[in-house]
């Protein structure tokens, strides 16, 4: 037992220096983005806050839930998987409360055949939730794209979406032509929200590879930028 407490020392000092680590990467490498005081930016700190607790939270689970089992046993794989279920409610809850590209995330990673079935389970519930955003939010996003005069574009536009998801909801239209469309309007502060939620993920996967080189997930980090690139894109 003694033997366990100091293996669990050890990495809670290894992830407690990681999550230091990690805001201070936040404070002094994001300086292409347009730090200020304003909300965007503490959302992000507090986003990025959730995000360290929760990997710090299941490394240490799994690296003291793990310790001194054979890996051949069957109780070290019915340990492992308590572990990822423990972890994929942990990433739900935190997928939750961060919202937006962090659901984003939690829905590609429930996707993936490669995850353990207990992640994948766990965050498909994250597949059907999505709360609209209010008119006057999307509309400031219209006048930024369409300019000043989008209203001309269109004969109608309703102002309830008739979908949303993570990252953008859809209105129906019609345009000055009489043809029907669908506008699909991404949320207000999503570049700046995804810029700093991605430069989170991907130095936390980078950061927990490098300390535990079982643990490396950077991979799907790469494939979810390249999925939200070309998403965003479309």
């Amino acid at each position: 037992m003694a033997t366990r407490r100091r293996i669990f020392k050890k990495y809670l000092i290894a992830v407690t220096g990681l999550s230091g680590a990690a805001v201070t990467f936040q404070t002094l490498n994001l300086n292409s983005l347009p730090f200020s005081t304003d909300s965007p930016f503490i959302n992000g700190v507090i986003r990025s806050s959730r995000a360290l607790l929760t990997i710090t939270s299941s490394v240490v689970d799994y690296k003291y839930s793990l310790y001194g089992f054979n890996p051949d046993s069957d109780e070290y794989r019915l340990a492992l998987s308590k572990v990822h279920l423990r972890s994929a409610k942990r990433i739900l809850t935190m997928c939750d409360a961060n919202k937006g590209s962090y659901v984003k995330a939690g829905q590609f990673v429930a996707a993936i055949r490669q995850v353990p079935k207990e992640y994948s389970t766990s965050l498909s519930s994250l597949q059907d939730q999505a709360v609209p955003c209010q008119f006057e939010a999307i509309k400031e996003v219209l006048l930024r794209n369409l300019g000043p005069n989008f209203s001309d574009i269109f004969f109608s536009f309703d102002e309830q979406p008739v979908a949303a998801a993570s990252i953008a909801q859809v209105h129906h239209a019609v345009l000055k032509d009489h043809q029907e469309v669908a506008v699909k309007v991404q949320y207000p502060g999503l570049e700046y929200q995804m810029k700093f939620d991605l430069a989170t993920m991907s130095f936390l996967s980078k950061s927990v590879g490098l300390l535990f080189p079982e643990y490396r997930f950077q991979w799907l980090v790469s494939e979810f930028e390249k999925s939200i690139a070309s998403e965003l894109g479309a």
